[in-house]
């Protein structure tokens, strides 16, 4: 992301400027702080097992409790979409996350991996509007519309890209790695400000040259090859590594060209290393990138575009509706085993059905392994077959609730025979039914002892949310008996996952994210779980992390099932 290595040359050319941050609107870069926020976390939270909601949302909580308590007004920037991409740049970025997801789930505990679990994104946005902190999803990338709506409000932009760097903010950038917002002194934070102006002077280049520094030294878009060519032609004088050494001696050539306009610079560094001036055009859009300009409007339905704006409606309609294409994020699951995402298709293919109609979805998802040892996950682009409905532009505005709720059991395979949830408080009647239709399909595809351990996990998982239930939670957990002590001892240590239990619950979650995704579509026809809750004195999990600890004793669930047959 960003600039590479541009965020070290910064540090190392001491152009930050410390300030106690405080009284203040800031522009925060949304997809980068809710990354930040979970990998960062001390103690770590979960990567193995599905993620740690609560503690993630405890986080993010204390987070924007800093902010306020340090008068700080947010505007949090969400990406809406991603951007048109070529299949073999979507195929590579997914394949090297594949290998991280399966490097996580072979190993005994491997931090030096990461894989953000699937939910965080739906608990950050979640945590938003809760605390009423005002979001704007933008359609496209966050970056560009943080630049500018920081511009527009005249104040800095929080972030850790280091494509800030680059854009000409008028207030600055506070790099999210020196915010030290756990630090509250005063009702300030202490923090480090970048400006353009300070860099720019320092290295003596134009500002408006820093977009084809950016082209020129390698970003997500572009890199120019030049095989030295630019530290032999500007030397650096002190002693460095070598990418510093390549970064500064491109400053030094575009401080060369101070006065000309970005495709003449660009052009000229083609020249100075031999490359064809015919060769200019991905540097040319690299540049442009960093034209701050409203995002385009999109072709969609008023309604979509307002629920995907104000996050009532994930951005992965707006994919699908544009490109006709899904990106399935990587999960730690067992790789010897079909994807778990196999497990919510059905759901999928009435989400995909409702927005495209009798056009072709594709997914991007990793292949079914062969048989023997394979060098590596492989991405495969699969053609989905889609449930052909009427499309959700055509019943948002006057479908019932009784036909919207249909569509969603129908994509459950909720017969009407077992229809009745009177008795499930409403905010569980979500997840009751997904458990249902996960179970049936573990049952038909997965048989064994397994889907009942992990079935009990889940109800376990619910138990907190009853009305009533904390009496019996009291009882069952109660600080001296049995049950809780053999639990206690039961603590997951350091050693490789129980990889059907782990595949398990990835399809049960890959089952439940999809379904909260067609129920937002189907304009919430049962109401929206919460996906983590509050912690009081006495720590309570959602449900995803309520199971996670119990996947955790089923680690070593024959102890389990020993303490079981003891007691039979």
């Amino acid at each position: 992301m960003g600039v590479q290595g541009l965020a070290g040359l910064v540090k190392n050319s001491a152009v930050l400027e410390g300030l106690e941050f405080g009284n203040s609107h800031v522009v925060i870069d949304g997809p980068n702080l809710y990354y930040s926020l979970y990998v960062n976390c001390e103690p770590k939270l979960d990567q193995r097992h599905g993620g740690d909601y609560s503690a993630f949302r405890d986080e993010v909580g204390q987070f924007f409790d800093n902010l306020k308590d340090c008068d700080i007004k947010p505007l949090v920037i969400l990406d809406g979409g991603s951007e048109a991409k070529k299949e073999e740049t979507i195929m590579s970025r997914l394949t090297d996350k594949l290998k991280n997801a399966k490097s996580i789930s072979e190993s005994k505990s491997d931090h030096s991996k990461i894989i953000i679990p699937p939910l965080v994104k739906d608990v950050f946005i979640q945590i938003l509007k809760e605390k009423q902190i005002e979001l704007e999803v933008c359609f496209g990338e966050a970056d560009l519309t943080a630049a500018l709506r920081a511009n527009q409000r005249k104040c800095p932009v929080l972030s850790n890209d280091s494509d800030f760097y680059i854009f000409n903010l008028q207030e600055g950038f506070l790099p999210l790695n020196n915010f030290n917002w756990k630090d509250v002194r005063n009702q300030r934070i202490p923090a480090k400000l970048y400006r353009i102006s300070k860099f720019c002077s320092k290295f003596k280049v134009d500002p408006n040259l820093m977009p084809v520094f950016a082209a020129v030294s390698g970003n997500d878009f572009s890199r120019l090859e030049d095989n030295g060519n630019f530290v032999k032609t500007y030397p650096v004088r002190e002693q460095t590594y070598w990418k510093e050494a390549r970064q500064k001696a491109i400053l030094g050539f575009l401080g060369t060209l101070n006065g000309k306009t970005s495709e003449e610079a660009v052009r000229g560094a083609l020249r100075q290393v031999g490359k064809p001036e015919q060769d200019i055009k991905p540097f040319q859009d690299s540049v442009e990138s960093y034209t701050l300009r409203e995002p385009p409007v999109l072709e969609l339905p008023q309604w979509i575009i307002e629920a995907v704006r104000t996050g009532e409606l994930t951005s992965f309609v707006t994919t699908v509706l544009t490109e006709k294409k899904m990106t399935l994020p990587p999960l730690v699951e067992d790789f010897s085993q079909p994807s778990s995402y196999k497990a919510a298709l059905q759901i999928r293919r009435y989400f995909y059905g409702l927005l495209v109609g009798t056009e072709t979805c594709t997914e991007y998802d990793r292949e079914d392994p062969g048989p023997g040892p394979g060098p590596g996950p492989v991405v495969r682009a699969n053609r989905v077959m889609l449930v052909i409905y009427v499309m959700i532009n055509q019943i948002s505005l006057q479908a019932s609730m009784h036909l919207r709720q249909n569509i969603l059991f129908e994509a459950l395979k909720v017969s009407t025979e077992r229809s009745s949830t009177e008795n499930v408080p409403d905010h569980l009647k979500l997840p009751f039914r997904v458990t249902q239709f996960w179970f049936e399909y573990r049952q038909q595809n997965h048989p064994g002892p397994v889907n009942q351990f992990c079935l009990q996990a889940l109800l376990l998982g619910f138990l907190p949310d009853q009305p009533g239930a904390q009496l019996m939670h009291h009882h069952v957990f109660a600080a001296g008996g049995a049950f809780k002590r053999e639990m206690d001892g039961l603590k997951a240590k350091a050693g490789p996952l129980q990889l059907d239990v782990t595949h398990a619950f990835s399809q049960w979650q890959c089952c439940m994210r999809q379904s909260l995704y067609l129920n937002q579509l189907l304009k919430f026809p049962l109401q929206e779980p919460q996906y983590s809750r509050k912690k009081k004195k006495k720590k309570k999990e959602n449900v995803t992390t309520q199971s996670i600890h119990t996947i955790q004793w089923y680690d070593r669930r024959d102890q389990l099932l020993q303490y079981k047959n003891t007691k039979n």
